[in-house]
């Protein structure tokens, strides 16, 4: 960051992030428990046990109040309260409402996720979002959700990173269900955007809070290898329209128009969000003959083999206000071994949050990925991306030096070079 002090108004919205697959432990019912534990699996090691903060929610929760965050995003997870189709978990229900009123007792807002990634086996089985009829069946889970706890959430965040999701599990092959079909990853997009409509109009019709509904986007920064080479600056913009601009534009327009494919009108998009979520975490480099390339040489990386790349959140930033959506950025984190890096890691993006405020970009929050250290899905337990260590034999926790660091950011609203100074010396 620079030398500037940087000032964060008062309802700006500070905390950290967690999903329940990630943090919970045994969800035994769900696609990505079959997956860790099928024949072939591409996934380092199980879930197992996580970080048991099924059972020991209310002890992180404090410890979050006493490092002052005052909201905290999390998830809940679908085959918890629906384990079979149609057999709702009565225990579990109770359970998250425990948990969503354990936030409020330590003052601390609740930002929900109905979709993170996971789904109930047997929903998976029935086709998941690859099929559209099944939007219905998310639309009455989100029904109950806000039945069951409309009076004690009021943000939501009905789809985590779609454009993500569709590609990893759809296109890509690298997350469950491993399909490698670019056009059914399409379709796939398309549901979810219309499973978040569902969502937002099941949110407001049974909630007993006044809903905030918005989608969380997963962005990266897109750029030519070479800025001065045509070809470059092409493949690049073609890569960001696929993975940037298809979300940005279906906000604006109501329309999902992937490069190459058939334009898709999604009823009720438009209207259906009260914020957009960012979540950034680095740049992309495009060769037109090598395609992506590794990160630059002269630029740290994460254990994710991911460039720090702070420089390229505010474009997109700009991107996201221009949907006319209220922005949050609700992920942006690092995995590392050196927590001074994680230090310099939030000054630098806070620093960018900032940098397009001041410049017009309506961005009104920042949560931090993630509260604790936790399973990163394929890669199991190696990144450490928490501002709480959890040590794996005793899943002990230990507030690191840069939570610390955050907590006097919120208490403040300030972010100086000397509280930098302080934690990185």
């Amino acid at each position: 960051m620079s030398n500037a002090v940087i000032e964060f108004p008062p309802d700006f919205v500070f905390g950290s992030a967690t999903s329940a697959h990630q943090v919970e432990g045994l969800n035994v019912h769900n696609d990505w428990w079959a997956h860790e534990h099928a024949a072939g699996t591409n996934a380092v090691e199980p879930s197992g046990a996580a970080c048991d903060h099924y059972h020991r929610y209310a002890d992180d929760f404090r410890l979050l109040r006493f490092l002052g965050q005052p909201a905290h995003r999390l998830s809940i997870e679908w085959s918890r309260l629906e384990p079979h189709e149609g057999c709702i978990d009565t225990t579990a229900v109770e359970h998250y409402r425990q948990v969503f009123a354990s936030l409020r007792e330590h003052d601390i807002e609740p930002w929900v996720t109905l979709h993170h990634f996971t789904l109930p086996q047997w929903f998976a089985e029935r086709g998941g979002f690859a099929r559209r009829e099944n939007v219905a069946m998310f639309g009455r889970f989100v029904e109950q959700a806000a039945r069951a706890y409309g009076d004690l959430v009021e943000h939501w965040c009905t789809i985590n990173e779609p454009t993500m999701y569709a590609l990893l599990a759809y296109r890509a092959g690298y997350f469950p269900p491993r399909r490698s079909d670019g056009d059914l990853a399409v379709e796939v997009l398309g549901n979810l955007l219309e499973a978040h409509v569902a969502a937002s109009t099941a949110l407001r019709a049974h909630a007993r809070r006044a809903p905030r509904v918005g989608i969380t986007l997963s962005v990266t920064a897109h750029e030519p290898l070479d800025p001065g080479s045509a070809a470059d600056r092409t493949l690049a913009a073609r890569r960001d329209g696929q993975s940037n601009e298809v979300s940005f534009a279906a906000l604006r327009t109501g329309v999902l128009a992937y490069p190459e494919r058939p334009a898709r009108e999604i009823a009720g998009l438009r209207a259906s969000s009260d914020f957009v979520g960012l979540q950034y975490y680095t740049r992309t480099r495009h060769d037109a003959v090598r395609g992506r390339v590794p990160p630059a040489a002269d630029r740290p990386c994460t254990q994710m083999g991911w460039e720090i790349y702070p420089e390229g959140l505010p474009p997109l930033l700009h991107r996201a206000s221009a949907t006319g959506l209220p922005v949050y950025v609700t992920e942006n984190g690092i995995a590392c071994d050196d927590d001074r890096m994680r230090v310099h890691f939030i000054a630098d993006h806070l620093a960018a949050v900032d940098t397009a405020r001041r410049a017009g970009a309506d961005v009104r929050g920042y949560f931090y990925w993630s509260t604790m250290d936790n399973f990163e899905w394929n890669a199991g337990y190696r990144p450490t991306f928490g501002l709480v260590a959890v040590d794996r034999t005793t899943l002990t926790r230990a507030a690191r030096p840069s939570a610390y660091f955050f907590s006097e950011i919120i208490r403040e609203r300030r972010l100086t070079p000397a509280l930098v100074d302080l934690y990185t010396s």
